[in-house]
């Protein structure tokens, strides 16, 4: 029986990857950013204290301002 639940662990852990990463084979981009030293100590201390890490904060915000800009693309292409 646990090993029936360590099968089962190992593929709901695999889910949210499948989500993240691309489908059509594109290398994933990265990213740079400056900021100050007290608002970075304060992203961090924020991010551990929610048990994400800063990549994963940057990437939730980032998804949201697609989101919530979506639309700018759409009128693009009524252009």
């Amino acid at each position: 029986m646990k090993e029936e639940q360590k099968e089962t662990a190992s593929v709901v852990k695999k889910a949210p990857v499948e989500k993240i990463i691309s489908k059509d084979g594109a290398k994933d981009k990265q990213i740079s950013a400056k900021v100050n030293m007290k608002m970075y100590n304060a992203f961090t201390t924020i991010n551990k204290a929610q048990g994400v890490s800063n990549n994963s904060a940057l990437n939730m915000l980032i998804a949201k301002y697609v989101r919530e800009n979506r639309f700018i693309l759409d009128e693009e292409d009524m252009l």
